[in-house]
C-alpha cells in the first residue's frame, strides 16, 4: 500500500470520527418539537468541535501506524490546526445558540443567577480551550517553560473533555438513546486508551532500557552532541534521518520529552553508541542539556519519523538545511558513506555565518568520501567570503541543480522562515511534490 493510499484512508477514518457524533444525533435524536436551524446549526457546531478535540489526542499518541502516513512533524502540525479549527466550533457553539435567542449572560457568565450545572460546564470548556490555545500561540513571548507549559496543555486539554461531556450529558437531549451513549463511550474509551498508552504504557515498557551519556561535546552554532549507549540492552537500529524523544531524569515517567534527530549514522548495530545534536534553543536545551555528564542517564522513545532517503529512493538527492536542521541530513550523508553510495548529493546549507555552521568540518570531511557537492550560503558573510550569500532561493538554486534535477528527491529541514520559503521556491522550479520531503525542527 502506498504512502498516498495509507494518508487517504487515514484522514477519510479521521474525517469519519469527527462527523459520526453529529451524524448520530441527528438520526436518533428523540422526536419531540425540532428547535430552530439556528439551534440545531449551534449543537452541530458543538458535537463538531467535541470530536475534534477528542481526536486531537490520537494525532500527538505517536502512533507509528498514522505517523508512517504523514510524518510526525506533519501530524504536530496538524494538530495545532485543527486545535484552532475546534475553537472556531466551540466558540460559534454558543455564539448560534445566543442569536436564537438563549440568554447571553446564562451561557457566558457561570455567575450568573440563572446559570445551571449545564452552563457552567460550557462556561467552563470554552474558557479553558481559549487559555489552552493562547498559551500555545503565545508560549515563547510569554517566557513558559516547554516543560510546564507540556503539563498544563495536557491537562487543560482533558479537563475541557470533562467539562464537555458532563455538558451534554446533562442537557441530555442528544445522549438519551442507546445509539448516542453508545457513541460517547467509545470516544471516551479511545481517550482513555491513548493517553494509558501514551503516559502509561510507553514509559513502563522503556523502564529497562536506560541510555548513558558518554561524551556531551561543544559544536558549531551553539549546539552540543550527545553520545549515548544503551545500558542492559541492545539499543536500536534507525533510518537515517529519523529522531528520538528524549527524556533526563531518574524515571521515564515526568516532564519534558524533547524531539531530537539522531545525528550518527544509521544501520548501527547491537549495543552501538547514538549521536545526538542539540541546538541551544532555551529551557532545557540551554540549560539541562550542557550540564549533563558522562554516566547521566536518559530516556529514549523511538525511533520516530519519516523523513529519511530510505523510504524515497532515487536517482540522486538534494539537500537543503538551516541551522540545526542540519541533523537529520547529516545523518544521512554518513550513512551513503558507510554504504558506499556513490549516488549524487546537492546539499544547500544556509547559516548566519561560518562559525555557525554545525558540523562544518565533518561535511567537508565528507564531500571527500562521496559524490557530494556543498554550497554554503550566508547572511552575515566574512568580508572575503566569496561563496553564496543571503538566502536559499529558487534562482539561487537553479544555477547548481543537475540537469535532470526535476528527477531528484529533495528533503528540506530547517527553521520557519527557511521552511516557508522552500515551499514557494520548490515548486516554483517544478519540482513534483511527491519528490519533496520536510521536516520542521522547531514543531513543538
Amino acid at each position: 500500500m502506498t504512502m498516498i493510499v495509507r494518508g487517504a484512508l487515514w484522514f477519510g477514518l479521521y474525517l469519519f470520527l469527527i462527523l459520526l457524533p453529529l451524524a448520530t444525533a441527528l438520526i436518533a435524536a428523540p422526536s419531540r418539537v425540532a428547535p430552530s436551524f439556528t439551534v440545531e446549526l449551534g449543537v452541530g457546531a458543538g458535537f463538531v468541535g467535541l470530536a475534534l478535540m477528542c481526536l486531537e489526542f490520537a494525532l500527538i499518541s505517536r502512533t507509528k501506524a498514522a505517523a508512517q502516513a504523514f510524518g510526525e512533524d506533519s501530524l504536530q502540525l496538524f494538530h495545532n490546526l485543527m486545535g484552532m479549527v475546534a475553537l472556531l466550533f466551540l466558540v460559534a457553539h454558543p455564539i448560534l445558540l445566543i442569536v436564537a435567542g438563549y440568554p447571553a449572560s446564562c451561557w457566558l457568565n457561570p455567575f450568573a443567577a440563572c446559570a445551571n450545572a449545564a452552563t457552567r460546564t460550557a462556561a467552563l470548556a470554552l474558557y479553558v480551550l481559549i487559555l489552552l490555545v493562547a498559551l500555545s500561540v503565545w508560549r515563547k513571548k510569554l517566557g513558559i517553560k516547554y516543560e510546564l507549559w507540556q503539563v498544563t496543555h495536557g491537562l487543560f486539554a482533558l479537563l475541557i473533555l470533562l467539562a464537555a461531556m458532563v455538558h451534554i450529558f446533562i442537557l441530555g437531549r442528544y445522549t438519551t438513546t442507546p445509539i448516542m451513549k453508545a457513541v460517547w463511550l467509545v470516544y471516551a474509551i479511545l481517550v482513555t486508551i491513548l493517553l494509558l498508552r501514551y503516559k502509561i504504557v510507553i514509559p513502563i515498557l522503556n523502564w529497562n532500557k536506560t541510555w548513558e551519556v558518554v561524551e556531551n561535546r561543544k559544536e558549531r552554532g551553539d549546539s552540543r552532541t550527545l553520545v549515548l549507549k544503551p545500558v542492559g540492552h541492545a539499543g536500536y537500529s534507525f533510518q537515517p534521518g529519523q529522531f528520538a524523544w528524549l527524556k533526563t531524569g531518574r524515571t521515564p515517567f515526568g516532564l519534558g520529552q524533547h524531539p531530537i534527530s539522531m545525528s550518527s549514522a544509521g544501520d548501527v548495530e547491537p549495543g552501538s553508541e547514538v549521536r545526538f545534536t542539540i541546538k541551544n534553543l532555551g529551557d532545557w536545551s540551554g540549560q539541562e542539556v550542557p550540564a549533563l555528564k558522562p554516566g547521566h542517564t536518559m530516556w529514549l522513545d523511538g525511533p520516530h519519523g519519516v523523513f529519511s532517503m530510505d523510504r524515497e529512493q532515487g536517482m540522486g538527492y538534494i539537500f537543503v538545511g538551516g541551522g540545526i536542521g542540519i541533523t537529520p541530513l547529516s545523518s544521512m550523508l554518513q550513512t551513503m558513506v558507510e554504504r558506499e553510495d556513490v549516488r549524487p548529493v546537492l546539499l544547500f546549507y544556509g547559516g548566519s555565518d561560518l562559525d555557525n555552521l554545525t558540523f562544518r568540518e565533518e561535511l567537508d570531511e565528507l564531500a571527500g568520501q562521496m559524490n557530494l557537492q556543498i554550497i554554503y550560503v550566508l547572511t552575515d558573510p566574512p568580508e572575503d567570503w566569496e561563496g553564496e550569500t543571503g538566502y536559499v532561493t529558487a534562482g539561487m538554486m537553479k544555477r547548481y541543480l543537475p540537469k535532470q534535477f526535476k528527477r531528484f528527491i529533495y528533503f528540506v529541514c530547517g527553521p520557519e522562515p527557511m521552511m516557508d520559503a522552500m515551499e514557494e521556491a520548490l515548486p516554483e522550479l517544478g519540482i513534483p511534490p511527491q519528490n519533496v520531503h520536510t521536516e520542521r525542527f522547531d514543531m513543538v
